[in-house]
Formats: C-alpha cells, structure tokens, sequence
C-alpha cells in the first residue's frame, strides 16, 4: 500500500551517502580560516576563508544552508547554498535551483537547474575552446 520497497531503497541510497562523507561543517558551525580537504565534504553551515580540496576526485556539497565566503577549488561541486568568491571545479559543478553565486566560475562541465543565480562570468576550463563557426569554415576547406 505505501511501496515500502521503494521507500526502503531510498533510505538505504541516503544511508549509503552519509556513510561516504568524511567531513561535515554543521548548520550552527562557523569556520573562519582556510580549509583543505579530501574525499567528500559536505557544507551545512558557514565558512569564511578559502576551500581547497586535495584532488580531482574530491567532492563538495553546499547544501541550501550552507555559505562561503572566499574562494573554492575543488574536483566536483553540488551546490544549493551560497558562495561569495570565485569557484574553480575541474570536474562536474551542479547547480541547484536555490544556489546563490557572486563570483567567477571556471569550470569544465556544468549543470544549472531553474531557479540558480550566477553573478559572474562562466569560464570554460576544457580543451577545445574554438568557436562552431571557425569548425565549420575549416571543415568546409575556407
């Protein structure tokens, strides 16, 4: 009658989730100073100071309670909350439909839902930068 089935392999899926984050900034957490991490952090609270993580593989998630002031540079970014600062992502950068941006973002490959604001300037960071029309002029032997 209430697909407990489903309901059951949703609250597994959140489980396992949790069970991937190594680092979690609370929602009544204030950090000031500069932060470097590894593996998946999750942003539920406030962070004034710059956020690096170690490598590409590395994931942050700023939830829609989560703020940060300064830069960030990451491997792959799941954002609702909001950043004040410039945000480089070399890998996936998903932009939730409550995300709030004031700053630069350079990135490879990005996902924008309905709703986000960017007040900035998008930067693709990938290799082939050449404009379709200059493709085509040099495919067509001009």
């Amino acid at each position: 009658m209430f697909n407990t089935k489903n309901n059951k392999e949703k609250i597994m899926a959140n489980n396992n989730q949790t069970q991937n984050i190594d680092t979690i900034i609370g929602q009544k957490t204030t950090v000031k100073g500069d932060l470097v991490f590894s593996g998946m952090m999750h942003l539920l609270g406030t962070v004034e100071g710059s956020v690096t993580s170690s490598s590409d593989n590395d994931t942050l998630i700023i939830s829609e309670s989560g703020k940060l002031n300064g830069s960030l540079k990451t491997g792959n970014l799941k954002i609702d909350g909001s950043v004040e600062g410039d945000i480089t992502v070399s890998g996936k950068m998903e932009v939730a439909s409550k995300a709030r941006i004031n700053g630069n973002i350079f990135y490879v490959n990005i996902e924008m839902e309905t709703g986000s604001q960017i007040n900035g300037k998008l930067i693709y960071q990938g290799g082939d930068v050449t404009p379709i029309e200059l493709k085509k002029s040099k495919s067509d032997g001009q």
